[in-house]
């Protein structure tokens, strides 16, 4: 074992008598037959387990800095700024999916000719909301008189605000909406401005004004 340490750090350089002492110690008789390594070391288990005990032996030498410190430092370093970057490159990707779309999270009234409209289709009374969160948009309405609501349609959507569009794709529609869940996505451009929600229509006949309400 002392041998073994001795040659490991550096300090001796093996003879050949030391080499063929342990690969005997390994069943591995390299001087006076040919050994068939295809099947990996005898003793060893099969090829996969002794590619991973050579990774496991590499990998715990890495931090034996008694030789080749400079050059194990420097794969280390390589290693862990690349698992560094993965990392904040991740969280980066995360907090962009989870806040890209918090300009419209919120619940938004229906205007008409610059007001909220609290007559919606001409019923006196009715509000049409759009909740939106940040993945989902629900359009509902309601008739606070009577303390009645209907469920209109619900989906994903979503929002480039490069490009300035807004997606709307309904996949839940409530009774008389049925004809809209048809697998159109509704394409529109829109504006935000003095928590006023402008979207109109591209590939739909809607030209719309939202007021955040909450």
């Amino acid at each position: 074992m002392r041998t073994l340490q001795r040659i490991e750090s550096g300090e001796v350089t093996p003879r050949s008598y030391t080499i063929k002492l342990i690969f005997a110690a390994l069943g591995i008789d390299v001087f006076d037959k040919e050994v068939d390594l295809t099947n990996g070391l005898p003793g060893t288990g099969s090829p996969a387990k002794q590619r991973l005990h050579m990774f496991y032996a590499y990998l715990i030498d890495l931090f034996n800095f008694k030789t080749n410190a400079m050059k194990k430092l420097t794969i280390l370093s390589f290693f862990f700024l690349t698992l560094c970057t993965l990392i904040f490159t991740a969280c980066l990707s995360t907090k962009s999916t989870v806040s890209k779309n918090t300009d419209l999270v919120g619940t938004w009234q229906l205007m008409r000719n610059g007001v909220v409209d609290t007559n919606y289709g001409g019923q006196n009374g009715l509000i049409r909301y759009k909740i939106i969160t940040a993945e989902r948009f629900t359009v509902t309405d309601v008739m606070p008189k009577s303390k009645s609501m209907w469920a209109a349609f619900s989906g994903p959507y979503w929002l480039d605000k490069q490009k300035g569009s807004y997606v709307e794709l309904i996949e839940i529609a409530g009774e008389g909406y049925q004809k809209y869940n048809d697998g159109t996505k509704g394409v529109y451009e829109y504006s935000i401005q003095d928590s006023v929600w402008h979207v109109k229509g591209v590939n739909v006949p809607y030209d719309e004004y939202w007021k955040r309400v909450k």
